[in-house]
């Protein structure tokens, strides 16, 4: 039997293509190879002990829980996403847009920088949305209504 690493264990997405109509990107289909790559980073900066709870949803409607993940990716079009990070790992605060309609190497180049500075500032116990809130990289998102989009 093969273990499922910590960082599998805490990501999901919807099944977007080719099952549902209203799929504007790949999710679940997207999900393994991205996690590979995920892990890979978190290797290289010495934290693949940890994870980062991940999930990808194939557009706006959310089905993947983009919006409960420390990182979500929301489809946008085949290939491009919109980036949002800062929620926690227990689901109770919404990530923020970080970067908007971007490719998976693009993801991939923001997320190298930003676990690169948390493998190195974070403090004890701290997970990667929380140090992207304390170390001001994001604004929590603290009233949906009011500063979801500034």
């Amino acid at each position: 039997m093969n273990a499922v690493t910590p960082q599998r264990e805490n990501s999901m997405a919807c099944v977007s293509f080719p099952t549902c109509p209203l799929a504007m990107a790949e999710a679940e289909r997207f999900l393994p190879s991205f996690i590979d790559k995920v892990e890979g980073l978190m290797s290289k900066h010495g934290v693949s002990d940890e994870h980062i709870v991940t999930r990808v949803t194939g557009c706006p409607n959310g089905c993947g829980r983009a919006m409960l993940a420390e990182v979500g990716l929301v489809g946008k079009a085949p290939g491009r996403y919109n980036l949002h990070i800062g929620g926690n790992r227990n689901g109770t605060r919404i990530p923020r847009m970080y970067r908007e309609n971007i490719t998976e190497s693009e993801i991939l180049d923001s997320l190298d920088e930003l676990v690169g500075r948390w493998a190195k500032e974070r403090e004890a116990g701290e997970g990667f949305g929380d140090f992207t809130v304390r170390a001001g990289i994001i604004r929590p998102v603290l009233d949906p209504a009011r500063d979801f989009w500034e």
